[in-house]
């Protein structure tokens, strides 16, 4: 083996590792951080000391005393992690130290755990959309509120039924019904739990957060509601009178802005409704009724119809039309699946005559979306359209009776019922965009009509 000497081209000043600093007899023992450990302390808003369950340790180096978070509440597990981040200190110097510092706290508040969370999530399989991060986050918020829990370790069952106890007493001094607000409990709770998964936690505990799943024995019960068609009086008037609704309607009641205010005021607990004003039906509105063909004749759901681009309709050899809902910058579909749809070929040219803004990729028109609208989560990029063609609808008797109904989002569920008629389940399934037929056949396809049996033949 030839030395370095004998190769004075290879030779540096500096080609020597540097040695670490000497350190006291001791200083690399697990038993050394041990006897050094500490708990810090604070005053909450009622003047009581409060201890913090996590372990500290001060450390010295390059002439800076510093007090180390250990991020466990483990005494030995902490000294094992002092012991690592001394011998870090030794080598890489305080910068070193505080980048491994830069976890989940083993005992975070709500707002913290959510944070590293959301963090989480960037390195999932298949990450979940941001309407629907946005669900899980907002549900685990309202649970704790209403529980009372500032820190996840205080997220325990015992919580999660406080929750259940006071949600249900203040639904009912609010005269819901019972069902909804079985649902309502139900949906919360599981919503809130999503956020605990198995590869949440797998990948939180990998950057020190160790902790319980607090909704491992909790049971939630949804009562799914069969749907049911509309009746074909109501699904008749739609398409007969859908262009007024394009054009206008001459015979429709100037808008009463007086009137209007009163009972948007007694339907929403006084609030005032800000910077909406009253629908002139007598005007056309074709966006809101380009809107109403996707729904009802593609049964696309409303954040679709939002985001439908022009891009996503093409021709085959044949000229028939075809449409593919698809990821876009703003929008992710549901689930992460791209689907293709048949257009009839009167759909399309209707679609295609309502448009007026020949600059806009978007169906619909319009400028692109903002932050909120991409995330989803009830805030659309056309929102006056989507409330227009909704209040539409219920004026035709489609979710009349429910206050927080959604009328476009019921086409969609008739738009399955009939094509579960005519095709069956699996087609149903594969054109609503759901991961499997169960999900088809609870929530959407109900059947239009039934079939006439004619294979019974009476003999005699």
């Amino acid at each position: 083996m030839t030395t370095t000497a004998s190769n004075p081209q290879k030779c540096q000043d500096n080609d020597k590792t540097p040695q670490r600093a000497r350190v006291r007899s001791g200083m690399s023992s697990v038993a050394y951080w041990r006897s050094r450990l500490f708990r810090n302390t604070y005053r909450d808003r009622q003047g009581q000391t409060v201890e913090i369950p996590e372990w500290y340790v001060r450390m010295r180096h390059d002439g800076k005393t510093k007090r180390v978070r250990l991020n466990s509440g483990d005494k030995d597990q902490a000294a094992e992690r002092a012991l690592r981040l001394f011998h870090f200190l030794q080598d890489e110097g305080w910068e070193a130290v505080e980048k491994r510092q830069a976890r989940a706290p083993v005992t975070p508040t709500v707002e913290e755990f959510i944070a590293a969370y959301l963090e989480a999530t960037k390195s999932f399989e298949a990450a979940p959309r941001p309407i629907t991060l946005h669900l899980y986050t907002r549900c685990l918020r309202q649970l704790c509120k209403v529980a009372e829990v500032t820190l996840i370790k205080d997220l325990n069952q015992e919580a999660v039924e406080r929750f259940r106890d006071r949600y249900r007493a203040e639904a009912r001094s609010a005269g819901r019904d019972e069902q909804s607000i079985q649902n309502t409990t139900a949906n919360i709770i599981r919503n809130a739990a999503a956020c605990f998964s198995r590869e949440a936690r797998g990948i939180l505990e990998r950057k020190g957060t160790l902790f319980t799943n607090p909704f491992e024995n909790i049971r939630t019960k949804v009562d799914i509601k069969p749907v049911a068609p509309l009746p074909h009086t109501v699904v008749d008037r739609i398409w007969n009178e859908a262009h007024l609704l394009r054009d206008g309607d001459p015979e429709a009641a100037a808008p009463n802005l007086k009137q209007y205010l009163k009972t948007y005021r007694k339907s929403h607990g006084g609030r005032t409704p800000g910077r909406w004003i009253p629908v002139d039906f007598r005007k056309g509105h074709p966006e809101a009724y380009a809107a109403l063909l996707m729904a009802l004749g593609l049964g696309l759901r409303a954040n679709e119809i939002d985001k439908a681009r022009w891009s996503w309709f093409s021709f085959d050899s044949k000229g028939e039309c075809y449409l593919k809902v698809r990821r876009e910058d703003d929008f992710v579909p549901k689930g992460g699946t791209e689907r293709i749809l048949k257009v009839p070929t009167e759909v399309h040219e209707a679609l295609v005559a309502t448009r007026s803004d020949l600059s806009s990729p978007y169906v619909l028109g319009g400028p692109a979306s903002t932050e909120s609208s991409a995330k989803g989560a009830g805030f659309y990029r056309r929102m006056e359209t989507i409330r227009v063609v909704n209040l539409w609808l219920r004026q035709r008797g489609v979710e009349a009776d429910s206050k927080f109904g959604k009328p476009l989002h019921r086409l969609r569920k008739q738009f399955g019922s009939e094509l579960a008629t005519r095709h069956g389940i699996f087609v149903t399934q594969k054109l609503l965009g759901h991961s499997t037929p169960t999900i088809t056949a609870k929530h959407y396809a109900a059947l239009t009509e039934l079939p006439s049996l004619t294979h019974v033949r009476l003999v005699g």
